[in-house]
Formats: structure tokens, C-alpha cells, sequence
């Protein structure tokens, strides 16, 4: 008996022989339903124990055409020539799949080779898989809709997996080698082969949230990646309604689309047919209030309903961010309103966290206050609360970020010190938790504030903190872009010594104010004023004196005239003067008001000071177009002048 021992110990074993080769393959077929990743087990000499799974587009595309095969056959042997060395390895075919394959060792001898693969790392690249279906002449439609179905899942969740299957197929071997060399051991054999591996024990390792349930709609099983990922235990959801109305929080969506879903899988599962929609992509809403993104694979196997998860909360965001920034850059491209793209960028990142409520805040023009820029998702009174806040140390959130220019966070409004004078506010609004990010420009200057609420007490975390900074700077963006605009469209229209409207910009408005006039049959006057000698000031104080004499009437004109007048400085020493519904007998009571305050100002210099006067011309509208009514206020005008200056004149047929 004892050299029948020794034999064993030194006998060369093939895997077949250690493991039981139906079971193992159940075993593998079950990871495949669970996981969705083909797999295949292959012994030293080639020959194949298991295979399961392999995805259409390689069986029915890339094995089929023979030029796209021989990348296949490429990739295989790279695979087959690192492991036979006792290494794994991962490999990217040439056909745009990745590939795994790791030895399974028994005392440092290759006893099989396990492959994963066929599968992607992320969202398929379609420009890459319409040129190869192109190149090798596959049915493009069909072959993009084969891709579409290739799991895709990271490097990190495929090792995992692939090391819980490798560590478990070595436990068997090295279990079952110590039962043919412990003879001694017999008696225990027939408990130890009576333990048989289920799914369950697969799936608890398995690095994708799984969870199963019966015909009849009860939840018997969820893995540990089920409880990591989204918080709940099996007490927690008892059965499918449950865990809909846990997770899907709008109960719109609920009633619509996941009820009948519902229906629609325990039908398939009660006739024995395939779900009709076997993939969805939800948002769940996690036991602790947070939110996850996720793909939904539902398959059934035999009267359980098999249902795996998998998590693509970061890649959605991403996307959604992308979508907002080109979003935002599109509408400034298309010249939209501040208030449209602010309220697009705050409804795209409510959309990341159905549980937040987003505002923007815009510092005025005296930089001391704060008004609404976007606050679709909070209540009007509220909205009109707030609009004008002061800013300033303690003044909730957004006043002290915007006085601090730096994030301020009131996880709990009620007890949070800035928030005590308006916490009665933010009850009856229903908030409990603001965060507030001072929107800056890229000079550093405070622009306003961008802010986050909810309607419990809540602390951001790091994915929180990311999503508040890039709001804020996208705002930034936006605003930046409309400031920009502003100068550049006020520089187009405006006097740069005096800042009034220049003369191309006072006749566009002037021949406006006509159509209107006109229209309604409306009084319109006109003045045109002329600085008196200003040659003379210019030659005698220079030309910096007869600008501060340019600034001095502009100055007095905007003192005197009304928000509806349009002034402009339409020559060197010229101006003229629109008034809207008003008679030529009130505009020279106006001119003679502007001609009287000129004569008693004058420019204070260091040595003295420049008096000044004027000289008008006024003339009514009478129909008249925009060059017949200068051409009358500037004969006007000469006969003030030809009659001693410093006068008002108007105009005579």
C-alpha cells in the first residue's frame, strides 16, 4: 500500500482527473449567466474541457472571415506562448476585444489554461467597428447590433473573477490530490463528496452586484457586491415590489415604465420565454439616499429570475457633465440669453442627483449684493426672498461664499450659524442642507454663487465636491462669455471719451424713435448743441482740457435729461438730443435749462479754471427721416451761432 501511495504522489495528473469535469462546467456555465463573460477551460494538450458563451460577433463574424480569423488565431497564440511559461496575461485582438487567460498550476506544472474574454473595458468605440466591418465586408447593421451585446467590464472585474475562479479550481484539485494521497483519509472522503459547490457560493465572490428571485416575486439571494454597491440587505427587500419602490423613487416611473416591466419578466419567467427587455439602464436609489447609475441584465434560469448589476455611475456622469458643457458652449455660440444657458447647466446637474435642487446667484453690478441668475427647482417665494441678498459674513450660504470667495457648506440649515436669521425660511421652503461654490472668473473676481440643496440634512463627499466645482465653472464660463459681449457691444455703440452713444448708434436708435413716432403719431423733438470757441480751448489749454470740457456736458446732460432722452456726441464738439414725446415748445425749455447749466460750470485746473458755453439748435420731427431732421437742427444750430452764441435757436421753413 505504501508504494501505491508513492505512485500517486509522483504520478503526473491531468485535470480531468482531479475535478469533475460535469460539475466544473456547470460551475462555469452558471458564471457565465451571472457575469455575462464568455469563458472556456483548455488542458495541456489542447484539447477543450468547457466552453460557454462565446459572443455572436466573434462566432458568427470574426471566426467565419478568414482574414479577421487569422487576428483571432494572432491573439491565441500570444495567450497559449505567455501561459505556457506559468504566466497570465491580457490581450487585445486585433478585432477590438480583450482577451484573458491565466494557468491553473499544480506544484508548479500547468494543468489547464482558463480563458475569459471576448469582451470590452468600456463603451464600444462604433467608428472603429464600422471600419471593420467595412474592411471585411461583415453586414455593418448587424454586426454593430452583435457588438452592442459584448459585456464590457474593467480590468479590475475581470482579474477578481478570474482569480476567484482560478483559486476555486485549485482548492478542488488540491482537495481532491489530498484525498488520493491520504488513503488513511478514506473514511472522510464520502462527507467531503457529498459537499457540492452551488451558484451561491460563486456569486458571493463575484465582483458584480447580483441578486435572484423566485417565480412568485420574493428575493431569495443578493451577493456581497449587491449590498456594497447599493446599501440594502435581503431584509430590506423582501421581494421585488419592495425593492422597486426603494430604489426608483418616481413614482411616475415607477407606475409607467417599471410595473409593467415587472409584469413583462414574470411572464417570460411563468411561460418559459426570454425577457423582452433584458437590459436597462436605471437609476437606483441607494439605501443612504445617494444615487447609482447602473445596467440592469435580467436573465431567468430555470424559475429564478437572475438579475446582475453593473455600475456605470462614473462613466454616466461624465457623459452627462460633457453633454452640459457642450450643451452651454452651443447656446453661447447661438448668442442665448445668460438666463437660458444658466438655467440648462443647473437642470443638468440636477439631473446627476434627483435628490439636489440647484441656484445660481449673480453678484450685481456694485458688487454688495446677490440676484437670481437660475433657480428653476426651488419655490418662487423663496426665490423672491432671496433675490437682492446682501452679501457678507453670516448671511447664509451664498452671501458668505460670495464674501469669503470660497466654498461654504451648512450640512444642517437649522443649526448651522449663517443660517439662523433665515432657517424659518429654509423650513417652510422645505431645505435642510446647502452648499455653496462662489462662482469665479478666471481673473479671480467673484461673479456669484452656485448652490446645491436638499430637503435633509446631508454632507457632500468627494463626487459631491466635483460636481459643485465643475457647475461653478461652467457658470463661470457663461457669464465670462455674456461680459465679454457686453464690453465689446458697448464699445461698438458708445463714445470713448464720454461714454454716450456715438454717432452711428444715435441715429440707428434716432430712426427707431421715428418709426414709432410716426406710427403713433407722436410728438419727437430734436436738439443739436455745439461747444462755443472749443478750437480756442483746445489751442489754449490743450486737447486735455477740451476733453474734461466734453466730459463736464456729458456729465450735465445725463443729470438733466430723462431715461427715455438719447444723447450723443455725434461730431468733436457736437451732440445731439432725441426727445421722445415731447413738443418743440418743451424741448427748447430743456435746451434752454442744459445752455444755462453749462454757462454757470466750468473745469476746475490747477491754476484757475475754464469756463464754457453752448450754442442750440431744436427743431420737431414733422415727419420727417432721421437726415432732413439733422440737416434742420444744424441750420438751427448756425443761426445760434451766426446771432451771438450761447443761444437757443430753432428751425424756420
Amino acid at each position: 500500500m505504501q508504494n501505491n501511495v508513492i505512485m500517486s504522489i509522483n504520478k503526473k495528473y491531468k485535470f480531468n482527473e482531479l475535478v469533475d469535469v460535469i460539475e466544473f462546467e456547470e460551475l462555469l456555465k452558471s458564471l457565465y449567466k451571472a457575469t455575462g463573460i464568455p469563458n472556456a477551460l483548455v488542458g495541456v494538450d489542447g484539447e477543450i474541457i468547457s466552453q460557454t458563451g462565446w459572443i455572436d460577433a466573434c462566432s458568427l463574424f470574426h471566426r467565419v472571415n478568414k482574414h479577421s480569423n487569422l487576428q483571432c488565431q494572432k491573439s491565441n497564440n500570444n495567450l497559449i506562448k505567455s501561459v505556457s511559461n506559468g504566466k497570465g496575461i491580457c490581450t487585445l485582438c486585433g478585432n477590438g476585444l480583450f482577451d484573458y487567460a491565466t494557468p491553473i498550476l499544480l506544484e508548479g506544472e500547468v494543468l489547464a489554461t482558463l480563458f475569459l474574454g471576448q469582451v470590452l473595458m468600456e463603451t464600444p468605440n462604433m467608428e472603429f467597428f464600422k471600419k471593420q466591418a467595412q474592411k471585411f465586408n461583415y453586414d455593418e447593421n448587424k454586426y454593430l447590433e452583435a457588438i452592442n451585446t459584448i459585456p464590457i467590464v474593467t480590468k479590475e472585474e475581470i482579474e477578481s473573477t478570474m482569480d476567484c475562479v482560478v483559486k476555486m479550481s485549485q482548492m478542488l484539485i488540491k482537495t481532491s490530490l489530498s484525498k488520493l494521497r491520504e488513503i488513511s483519509l478514506e473514511k472522510d472522503l464520502h462527507q467531503s463528496n457529498q459537499k457540492k459547490i452551488q451558484l451561491k457560493d460563486i456569486l458571493d465572490f463575484s465582483p458584480v452586484a447580483i441578486s435572484w428571485a423566485n417565480l412568485d416575486g420574493n428575493i431569495e439571494y443578493i451577493n456581497h457586491k449587491f449590498t456594497e454597491l447599493f446599501g440594502y440587505i435581503l431584509e430590506d427587500i423582501p421581494n421585488i415590489e419592495t425593492w422597486y419602490k426603494k430604489a426608483y423613487s418616481d413614482l411616475k416611473y415607477q407606475k409607467n415604465e417599471i410595473k409593467s416591466w415587472h409584469e413583462e419578466i414574470l411572464l417570460a419567467g411563468k411561460e418559459n420565454k426570454p425577457i423582452p427587455i433584458s437590459q436597462r439602464e436605471v437609476s437606483i436609489i441607494c439605501k443612504d439616499g445617494s444615487e447609482r447609475r447602473v445596467l440592469v441584465y435580467l436573465s431567468w434560469l430555470g424559475d429564478k429570475c437572475l438579475a446582475n448589476f453593473n455600475d456605470i455611475t462614473a462613466h454616466w456622469k461624465s457623459e452627462l457633465r460633457n453633454r452640459a458643457h457642450d450643451s452651454m458652449l452651443e447656446m453661447v455660440a447661438k448668442d442665448s440669453s445668460l438666463t437660458d444657458i444658466l438655467n440648462t447647466i443647473v437642470k443638468n446637474i440636477e439631473l446627476e442627483d434627483s435628490t439636489s435642487l440647484c441656484s445660481v446667484l449673480l453678484i450685481d453690478k456694485d458688487e454688495k449684493h446677490l440676484f437670481i441668475g437660475a433657480s428653476p427647482s426651488l419655490p418662487d417665494f423663496y426665490n423672491k426672498a432671496i433675490n437682492g441678498t446682501k452679501i457678507g459674513l453670516g448671511i447664509g450660504s451664498c452671501g458668505s461664499a460670495a464674501f469669503l470667495s470660497e466654498r461654504v457648506i451648512a450640512d444642517d440649515i437649522i443649526n448651522h450659524e449663517f443660517w439662523q436669521p433665515y432657517k424659518g425660511l429654509a423650513q417652510k421652503a422645505g431645505l435642510a442642507a446647502c452648499w455653496s461654490e462662489p462662482i469665479i472668473s478666471s481673473t479671480g473676481k467673484v461673479l456669484g454663487t452656485f448652490a446645491i440643496y436638499h430637503k435633509k440634512p446631508a454632507s457632500p463627499n468627494s463626487s459631491d465636491i466635483e460636481r459643485i466645482s465643475f457647475a461653478a465653472n461652467l457658470a463661470a464660463i457663461a457669464i465670462e462669455n455674456r461680459n465679454a459681449r457686453y464690453e465689446l457691444e458697448h464699445r461698438a455703440y458708445s463714445d470713448y471719451l464720454t461714454d454716450l452713444a456715438n454717432r452711428r448708434y444715435f441715429i440707428e436708435q434716432a430712426e427707431l424713435e421715428l418709426l414709432r413716432c410716426n406710427r403713433y403719431e407722436s410728438e419727437l423733438s430734436l436738439i443739436m448743441l455745439d461747444i462755443d470757441f472749443f478750437k480756442k480751448i483746445n489751442d489754449t489749454y490743450g486737447h486735455n482740457v477740451g476733453d474734461l470740457v466734453l466730459q463736464k456736458i456729458a456729465q450735465l446732460s445725463r443729470i438733466i435729461l430723462r431715461d427715455i432722452d438719447t444723447i450723443g456726441r455725434i461730431g468733436g464738439e457736437e451732440f445731439a438730443i432725441l426727445l421722445p414725446e415731447t413738443t418743440l415748445a418743451d424741448a427748447i425749455i430743456v435746451a434752454e435749462r442744459l445752455r444755462v447749466e453749462i454757462s454757470n460750470t466750468s473745469v476746475i485746473l490747477e491754476k484757475g479754471e475754464v469756463t464754457f458755453t453752448s450754442s442750440f439748435g431744436v427743431v420737431s420731427a414733422n415727419n420727417l427721416n432721421i437726415d432732413e431732421l439733422l440737416i434742420r437742427a444744424d441750420k438751427a444750430l448756425y443761426k445760434a451761432k451766426a446771432s451771438g452764441r450761447n443761444k437757443v435757436c430753432t428751425f424756420n421753413e
